[in-house]
């Protein structure tokens, strides 16, 4: 199991079904272990930063908790789409898109079965042009929340087709796809913090500082592999 870092969710080790899912996920999907603890950390800077009438609508525990589930139903995605370094065919895409209902399908029996919609929605889009096609408001405040930790995630964590995004490229990405993909006033309020700030909330787990090193010694020329 990945070594959490920092921004990482500290999870209790008593609650034994979260940690069951959690590391399902992370055995199946080895390029992306990390990711829903590093979601649940900037889901949580994200309510942090929005102002109070906002935050008093929110429950932030089972926000946290959604964050951390988000994606939870790519237990039942095939692993030769989930970990393929290609670009997906559309058949492939298809498969792909079903996650967030396959993930209400496997907690709409447990105790966390309250959280379900926010994860069915986590990839709708502002302009509608999301998997379901509910648009704005119509998507729960919680699902915004969490597609942007998710979107911001993606870009900063190493994959397998492509390495990190840079802190600037993130920040001109997100604004580019404000009001279109990503909920444009969550966004100002999360990118009010200082680009320090924002940069430091790359995750720094086992997996992706082993990336990052390999990245930089490619690009010196070193070997990869060298011992470190």
């Amino acid at each position: 199991m990945t070594e959490k870092c920092d921004n990482c969710f500290n999870l209790n080790k008593d609650n034994n079904l979260i940690q069951y899912f959690i590391d399902v996920i992370e055995a199946k999907d080895p390029y992306t272990q990390g990711h829903s603890h590093h979601v649940r950390a900037i889901t949580d800077v994200i309510y942090n930063s929005l102002p109070n009438d906002y935050q008093r609508g929110i429950n932030k525990t089972k926000l946290l908790l959604a964050a951390l589930f988000h994606d939870v139903g790519k237990i039942k995605t095939p692993d030769n789409i989930l970990n393929k370094d290609t670009k997906l065919s559309d058949e492939e895409w298809e498969i792909m898109k079903k996650h967030p209902k396959d993930g209400v399908d496997i907690i709409k029996n447990t105790i966390f079965c309250d959280i379900d919609n926010w994860i069915l929605y986590h990839h709708e889009a502002m302009d509608g042009k999301g998997y379901y096609g509910i648009k704005g408001k119509e998507i729960p405040i919680e699902s915004r929340i969490i597609g942007i930790a998710d979107t911001f995630s993606a870009l900063r964590t190493y994959r397998i087709y492509r390495p990190a995004k840079s802190i600037e490229e993130t920040i001109q990405i997100l604004n580019e796809i404000k009001g279109k993909q990503l909920d444009e006033e969550i966004i100002g309020y999360f990118l009010s913090f200082d680009i320090e700030f924002l940069k430091n909330l790359e995750c720094n787990c086992k997996i992706c500082m082993e990336r990052r090193i390999a990245l930089e010694r490619k690009q010196r020329g070193e070997n990869m592999y060298a011992e470190k």
